[in-house]
């Protein structure tokens, strides 16, 4: 507690509820604070209002599980946070416990890991790992099991892209990718009835369905998203709407499930709190969403197949909630569809008590830009949708690259060719005339003709190539560049480089003896003898300057690509410095104003100031942080991080915004008896005004 007085931060949040969920899911060391609050809450600011009674009376009345490693002391905390001494306390530690939530949260982020099981199969499976900002459930999104669903398989590919405050997610968008790819419920069978018993091993799912349950046993939650037929409805309405239809309704095996432990998973009262979320955002009533007891355990059960699905498995034999998301394939526009799924998924996601960083997810139309040909070995070219391929008989072509607006999911096949589904990186022999069809998932994106030449193709031996790069390729953070030769990119100090492989125009076998070397970033090892490609580069520790240009507030690096050692392309990275501009600042009651680098403010001890705005040079999704007196909060953008005087000293205190641990601009504040701002040369600076930016 002490720390955080001498750090002079605090947080401040307009929405109580925010603060009891947080406060409601704290683990571990909640009890501690309990504790600590009876004999200190009197030293805790009352800044909030509201309560976490109904909350947590809510919650022990119907969930006895949530998840496998914290539902034993649920009760407990819930029981006793509720009982604490009155609506003061209960509001006091809900801001206490938030608040240092989020200072102990503030140097931790979360992170997504991709896995690809089976690569260049037909059972080619991807995983991603999304692992959130604080601890907290995991939960397993399963899409695409069966191939015939694309609002299933769509929905979940976009939840492999958010990035998650707390919690995290498996992400398992195409389980059945050579279905999806043939549009059929499943190629091989139906890898949904494959997860009871002893598996064949002939079977090329089985491989894929050992991998979804060992990832099933890392999950407390598990979802599985389909497209279902016609609309579920409790009661016959029409053949379209009736108990056995699947469409618009979330499934479940059960109502309550007991473990073998004696814990209780309430699974309808779950579903209905998801449904009490969902349905009033659905303007068409005949769309909305229903529980759908299969009540698979049962022996007068009319679902008695779904014994041997995924998510029979994943409750009763890995003992976690599973259910199954149906979106009704009546439904013609495949994107509403995916709406649904998602507006569902984020419901449980805020049910499950998973939040994420930007819960707003949207499906755009899918569209090819280009694919890359090489044809026997030589130069590779672009080919968009509207051109031809010609080439002549015999000769050999690899497509080497798909450029659409989307990365995952995509695939190319030459008609009239066996083997794979995917025809991306191998060499075909082609014999007659013949079509690139290029898919994103089921959905042809592109038909490129591929019109065969009379007689036959020159040997490219023997032919003289001056090496050119068409442009280098450079990863900043997560987007990436391309850089013809002769032109600069321009990134900020503490950004993550990764160099690419550049386009050039040289032959297979002689591109391989390409270096590419970024002046003034040294290697540690690389899989590339004296080359930088493949490498993270951090712009604030790795590249040392002596190798740039310096000018002003920026660095050049030159970028070369070189053969037999000598430079036959260049570019250049240009490394700014940043800096901060101004902040904008609001005090408690009402007036705004504009503080700059350098300058100094005098606040009377009763002044709370909000931190409005943080401006700088860098893009506004650039990460940027607050730090004061040793601690650091992140700069959210939505006005939460403040300053209490009462914590603050009278000595001057520096707050820096800060970007990789560099400080990028600083203020200086103390506690003093009334408003004053001064610039860093002690000149008097105007206080209280509009705030323009």
């Amino acid at each position: 507690m002490d720390s955080l007085k001498r750090a002079g931060i605090c947080l401040l949040e307009r929405d109580t509820g925010f603060f009891d969920s947080i406060a409601g899911r704290l683990t571990q060391w909640e009890s501690w604070l309990l504790m600590f609050m009876r004999s200190s809450s009197d030293q805790i600011p009352l800044v909030s209002s509201g309560s976490s009674a109904e909350w947590a009376e809510k919650r022990e009345e119907t969930v006895s599980h949530t998840d496998g490693r914290h539902s034993r002391t649920r009760i407990a905390r819930l029981s006793l946070l509720n009982g604490f001494v009155g609506r003061f306390a209960r509001i006091s530690l809900s801001l206490f416990l938030s608040t240092l939530f989020f200072l102990l949260a503030a140097d931790s982020f979360g992170e997504t890991s991709h896995r690809v099981y089976f690569k260049g199969t037909d059972s080619e499976l991807d995983v991603y790992t999304v692992t959130g900002s604080s601890p907290g459930p995991t939960l397993l999104i399963l899409g695409g099991i069966q191939g015939d669903e694309p609002g299933g398989y769509l929905a979940a590919d976009l939840y492999a892209d958010m990035s998650l405050n707390k919690g995290n997610m498996i992400v398992v968008p195409r389980a059945n990718f050579l279905s999806i790819i043939e549009n059929a419920r499943g190629v091989l069978g139906d890898m949904n009835r494959k997860f009871a018993g002893n598996p064949d091993k002939s079977d090329r799912d089985a491989r894929v369905v050992q991998i979804i349950k060992d990832l099933m046993k890392k999950s407390d939650f598990f979802l599985n998203l389909h497209d279902g037929s016609g609309f579920y409805s409790t009661k016959w309405e029409s053949p379209d709407r009736n108990p056995s239809r699947f469409g618009q309704s979330i499934i479940a095996d059960t109502s309550d499930h007991k473990l073998s432990d004696g814990r209780v998973i309430r699974m309808e009262k779950m579903v209905n709190r998801v449904l009490e979320r969902v349905n009033p955002q659905i303007s068409a009533a005949e769309h909305t969403f229903k529980f759908n007891n299969h009540q698979t355990l049962s022996e007068d059960s009319r679902h008695k197949e779904q014994r041997l699905s995924a998510t029979y498995h994943a409750l009763t034999q890995v003992g976690i909630p599973a259910f199954g998301i149906e979106t009704s394939k009546n439904i013609k526009d495949y994107r509403l569809r995916v709406r649904y799924q998602t507006m569902v998924v984020n419901a449980f996601l805020e049910e499950f008590g998973i939040i994420p960083d930007s819960p707003r997810i949207y499906l755009d139309n899918q569209y090819l830009k280009y694919v890359i040909v090489s044809v026997n070995g030589r130069v590779p070219i672009v080919v968009s949708g509207n051109d031809v391929l010609k080439v002549h008989e015999g000769d050999v072509i690899r497509i080497v690259h798909i450029e659409s607006n989307y990365s995952r999911g995509l695939t190319a096949r030459i008609k009239g060719r066996g083997g794979g589904f995917n025809d991306l990186n191998q060499d075909v022999v082609l014999s007659q005339d013949t079509t690139i069809l290029v898919r994103k998932d089921r959905f042809v994106i592109g038909s490129i003709p591929v019109e065969l030449i009379k007689g036959k193709s020159h040997s490219a031996a023997g032919i003289h190539f001056e090496p050119k790069v068409k442009y280098f390729s450079v990863r900043v953070n997560d987007r990436t560049f391309q850089v013809e030769p002769g032109e600069e990119i321009s990134v900020f100090r503490g950004d993550v480089l990764v160099i690419l492989d550049p386009l050039t125009n040289l032959p297979v076998q002689d591109e391989k003896a390409v270096r590419v070397d970024l002046r003034g970033f040294q290697a540690e090892s690389s899989p590339y003898p004296n080359d930088d490609r493949g490498h993270r580069i951090n712009t604030a520790s790795d590249l040392q300057d002596k190798y740039g240009r310096a000018s002003g507030q920026v660095t050049v690096f030159p970028l070369h690509a070189k053969l037999d050692n000598k430079v036959f392309a260049e570019s250049f990275i240009s490394v700014v410095e940043p800096k901060a501009e101004y902040l904008v600042l609001k005090d408690a009651d009402g007036g705004s104003f504009v503080v700059y680098p350098g300058d100094k403010l005098e606040l009377p001890i009763k002044a709370v100031i909000t931190i409005l705005d943080v401006k700088s040079n860098l893009p506004g999704s650039a990460p940027l942080f607050i730090t004061m007196s040793g601690k650091t909060v992140r700069w959210d953008q939505k006005g939460s991080a403040g300053i209490d005087a009462s914590k603050l000293p009278e000595t001057e205190t520096p707050l820096d915004i800060t970007r990789a641990g560099k400080s990028l601009g600083r203020i200086w504040i103390r506690r003093g008896g009334e408003f004053r701002l001064s610039s860093g040369e002690n000149q008097p600076r105007q206080l209280l005004g509009p705030a323009r930016y």
